[in-house]
């Protein structure tokens, strides 16, 4: 379900330069460049009127992009301003321009009515700006529904089975953690949609431990703020009485496809900013790895049974609170978009 009159994420901020790039975002094909002299970000139809050549392959000249084909030029609002060896082009031949800002060190693209475009919506995260912090960007592609990995991220309990190994905990040890609980919540305030999840006396598994620069147990807090159409930040603090950290992964999901995505990652720690484990190479290197082989890939998978066993209903379980909650408030902006659409 693609929400209209939202922000999407559409690139990380590094990626976009004079050098026209090519990006899907919910189910269009784009060109995104920065304009010359300006450095305005430009985002357009992925196509020239002429003959449909893409002006992904183009040139910026000055703050237009001109298709290397037959050099037509078009400007930032999708208007062709010059054909060569001709006197005149009419206001028809356009293409379709989509509002683009930059903000917390991503581009954002406005899927929806130019004349409501509204950056307040944009989610706030002012930690990626904090001197005091130090934020990493990463992107994936993932071969699946962006609502399949937002569920992932959203369920933060899967950590102690699926990342049991490296960044997740013990707590799935039945064993041998009988006595932790998890303490779960999760509601709905303006809009948003709200989780927290705590385990009190929990031993890390070893990535976490170096993290939190502890081998003993800890009180490990999951906060989670879900804004549409698919935003997820998080503040994980790990604490206990040698020491205390916090780091905020934020999750972004922007459909390709229907069974495809890109997957924004800003990984934002408190600690080790300057010198020290982790560098921000330490956390590229790791988070690119562990969430390669081990969240994309069983997202991916359960794609696949989706799409082999008919896309069976899930049954949820107790720790599925916030899942079920931002799957209720997903419907009711269902219903209020074809109530707009209906009039």
């Amino acid at each position: 379900m693609i929400h209209a009159n939202r922000w999407y994420a559409a690139a990380t901020a590094a990626e976009i330069s004079t050098q026209p790039t090519e990006h899907v975002i919910c189910g269009r094909p784009l060109v995104l460049y920065r304009a010359a002299s300006s450095g305005k970000l430009v985002a357009l139809e992925n196509r020239c009127p002429h003959r449909q050549a893409p002006l992904s392959m183009g040139t910026v000249v000055g703050d237009d992009i001109m298709c290397i084909y037959h050099g037509w030029v078009m400007n930032g609002a999708g208007q062709c301003v010059h054909v060569p060896h001709q006197d005149s082009v009419a206001p028809s031949v356009r293409v379709d321009a989509y509002p683009a800002v930059q903000k917390w060190g991503l581009v954002w693209l406005w899927i929806g009515d130019a004349d409501k475009v509204d950056e307040t919506l944009i989610p706030d995260m002012p930690w990626t700006e904090d001197a005091n912090q130090s934020s990493v960007f990463i992107r994936f592609h993932v071969g699946a529904n962006y609502q399949l990995m937002a569920d992932n991220l959203l369920d933060v309990s899967h950590s102690d089975f699926l990342h049991a190994s490296t960044f997740g905990s013990h707590a799935g040890r039945k064993a041998e953690t009988e006595h932790v609980k998890a303490e779960l919540d999760a509601w709905s305030e303006d809009g948003a949609v709200y989780g927290l999840r705590t385990l009190r006396d929990v031993v890390l598994s070893p990535m976490a431990a170096a993290w939190a620069g502890t081998d003993k147990p800890v009180t490990r807090t999951h906060k989670t703020c879900w804004t549409p159409p698919n935003n997820i930040n998080i503040e994980l603090i790990m604490e206990n009485d040698e020491n205390k950290v916090t780091i905020h992964p934020d999750h972004l999901m922007t459909p390709e496809n229907e069974t495809s995505c890109h997957y924004f990652l800003i990984w934002t720690r408190d600690f080790s900013v300057h010198s020290g484990y982790p560098t921000d190479e330490d956390v590229r290197r790791e988070q690119s790895t562990v969430i390669g082989t081990e969240d994309i890939s069983m997202v991916e998978a359960q794609q696949r049974n989706k799409i082999q066993f008919g896309d069976p209903a899930d049954i949820p379980g107790a720790a599925d609170k916030i899942v079920v909650a931002v799957h209720k408030r997903i419907a009711e902006l269902q219903n209020e978009d074809q109530g707009l659409s209906a009039t």
